[in-house]
């Protein structure tokens, strides 16, 4: 695994991170740049969300696939002016993340999941398909940040 943040003189690398990775946990890396991008939010940049970007609403995107001796590469890169997205290198790392999966019973739920695999949260109910459940979770993030703790009688 080769992770580095370094800077050089004309070109400043702020985050890289090289390692063999399950097609699996990829995906999971891809849905929640997806799901950011797509909420306008700003993108966690390493897994332990340390490091983030806002992304403006239209950057430049370029996607290559190289092939040379032997190895091929994709590769995804979005490119903008600095002045229009904000970049964070010492973001305050989130120690849970939501999830929206299908159960055994081919219903659609989410759950806030900790770093440790611990389920911290879920909706306690099954939807019809994936986006009525991203429904029901935008819903709880939208309306959880104002709410207050009551005392239960």
């Amino acid at each position: 695994m080769l992770r580095v943040l370094r800077a050089r003189m004309t070109d400043e690398t702020l985050y890289e991170d090289r390692s063999p990775r399950k097609r699996r946990r990829i995906a999971t890396y891809f849905q929640r740049l997806a799901d950011r991008l797509g909420r306008g939010e700003p993108v966690a940049v390493d897994d332990e969300q340390s490091v983030a970007v806002d992304v403006p609403p239209e950057p430049e995107m370029a996607v290559e696939l190289e092939r040379e001796g032997g190895r091929a590469s994709l590769e995804i890169e979005l490119e903008w002016d600095e002045a229009d997205g904000a970049i964070d290198v010492e973001a305050a790392a989130s120690k849970a993340r939501f999830e929206v999966y299908e159960d055994s019973a081919g219903e659609h739920r989410w759950r806030l999941v900790h770093d440790n695999g611990n389920i911290i949260a879920d909706g306690g109910q099954g939807y019809s398909s994936k986006q009525k459940a991203r429904q029901g979770l935008d819903s709880v993030r939208t309306n959880v940040s104002d709410a207050s703790v009551g005392a239960s009688e």
